[in-house]
């Protein structure tokens, strides 16, 4: 058993699964206001320290393909929501 390798794996699991978050959560938070053209200050800050925060968690990883996921997810969501970018 390779103990590494399966703590590695878990961890880019996790990663995905927060990702996958990530998207639904903008998607919760922000598609009526979207749909609207009523962000408010608090709904960018907010958005805005979202993004930072995955960013900083996941930044950290030294795994090319988990990094390559987050470029993808951030990708998608500035097509969606570019007023938080």
């Amino acid at each position: 058993m390779n103990v590494s390798g399966d703590y590695e794996k878990l961890m880019e699991d996790n990663i995905k699964d927060r990702l996958d978050w990530l998207e639904q959560e903008f998607e919760l938070l922000f598609r009526q206001k979207k749909l609207r053209h009523c962000y408010t200050k608090e709904d960018i800050l907010m958005g805005n320290k979202i993004l930072e925060n995955i960013i900083e968690n996941i930044h950290t990883s030294k795994n090319e393909g988990v990094l390559n996921l987050l470029a993808i997810t951030l990708n998608r969501i500035e097509q969606i929501y570019p007023e938080f970018f």
